[in-house]
């Protein structure tokens, strides 16, 4: 089986730092905001060039302590992309936040062109969550955003590293959040998240928010706030992957291109935007039966994965709308990843690419 992600192998390559880190830890007796959790928000801090980086539990925390740090309340409407992972929809509606949904382009990403048309009084930030490795017109989103007042919170977990006209996407938005989960460009076994900007209130604000409303153990209770402080275990995963994930990255992307290759004129692909310099994330098809297509192919050997499965527009619990998401419900119905994990060989390529033909046949 050639799997979407080859986590085995992933941990192999960080083995032996995750061992002497966790001699470390132990100890040092200090397993919340130590040495790796101080290491890994400095690196990020330098990656992104965002002047402060903060850990928190998940990139779904990451969202909501971002939205609440640039001072949202309940009730306040956030704008969102109708097509994206479940989490950074429940992320703004566990907070108490209206979510506002914006359609796709064909990229899969916002379509920056819908967003003059949900403003109302209530519309206080965009999250923008990017897709499958490539980055939203953040040019595009942020000129909005500064155009009526609101805040733009980039959710860039699949789109780390990704470069938006030449400009990393980790310093685009007011804020950003991402994810270190296990199928991220950085993962961890687990979860885990970061919460990245430039403005000296809403860090201060963050500090707060991720460790039950105080900013230090010694500090008084300001508010209420979530169990959200970072930890020495998770954060040294993200320390240990940190020398790798460059390299993974650039195989992703070789990968994308062979099969970009192998598809010309035979199968649609999803395209990619010319303002965006993709990360090799996911690499998707259009398939016309997802759900047999998903089942034929996996039956061949070739794990793929059905992202994502629901229009949030069209669902019983959230917001109706009389919007037309055509987009988005042609990614639901035949948008198909298939398998571009850093650890494939050549060979596994040509496996994947000879699999996905036959099968169309």
């Amino acid at each position: 089986m050639i799997f979407s992600q080859n986590h085995s192998k992933r941990f192999q390559a960080i083995r032996q730092d995750i061992h002497i880190g966790l001699d470390k830890i132990h100890s040092n007796e200090k397993v919340v905001n130590g040495y790796y959790v101080t290491e890994v928000e400095k690196q990020l801090k330098e990656m992104s060039k965002r002047k402060y980086a903060l850990l928190v539990t998940s990139g779904s925390h990451a969202i909501t302590i971002a939205l609440q740090a640039h001072g949202l309340k309940h009730g306040d409407a956030v704008i969102v992309t109708n097509y994206s992972c479940p989490a950074s929809l429940s992320s703004v509606m566990v907070a108490g936040f209206e979510p506002v949904f914006c359609e796709i382009n064909e990229h899969g990403n916002m379509d920056p062109a819908h967003l003059p048309s949900l403003m109302n009084h209530k519309v206080k930030a965009v999250v923008a969550t990017a897709l499958y490795g490539d980055t939203h017109d953040h040019d595009a989103i942020k000129k909005f955003c500064d155009d009526n007042g609101l805040v733009y919170v980039n959710d860039a977990a699949q789109s780390q590293f990704a470069l938006c006209n030449g400009v990393d996407s980790l310093a685009c938005g007011d804020s950003v959040a991402i994810s270190f989960a296990d199928n991220k460009p950085i993962p961890t076994i687990g979860t885990y998240g970061a919460v990245l900007t430039d403005n000296d209130a809403v860090y201060n604000m963050v500090r707060v928010l991720r460790k039950n409303g105080k900013a230090t153990h010694d500090e008084p209770y300001l508010m209420a706030g979530y169990s959200s402080h970072p930890e020495e275990d998770k954060a040294l995963q993200i320390y240990a992957t940190i020398p790798h994930f460059r390299k993974w990255i650039d195989r992703r992307v070789e990968i994308g291109n062979m099969y970009d290759e192998a598809f010309k004129g035979k199968m649609d692909a999803r395209t990619k935007p010319a303002y965006s310099k993709w990360n090799g994330h996911k690499y998707s098809l259009f398939v016309a039966d997802k759900l047999w297509s998903h089942k034929k192919l996996n039956a061949m050997g070739v794990q793929t994965e059905r992202h994502y499965l629901d229009n949030f527009a069209s669902l019983d619990w959230t917001p109706n709308s009389t919007f037309n998401f055509a987009v988005t419900d042609r990614f639901v119905k035949q948008s198909l990843t298939i398998p571009n994990n850093a650890f494939m060989t050549n060979e596994d390529v040509d496996f994947v690419i000879d699999c996905v033909l036959k099968h169309q046949k």
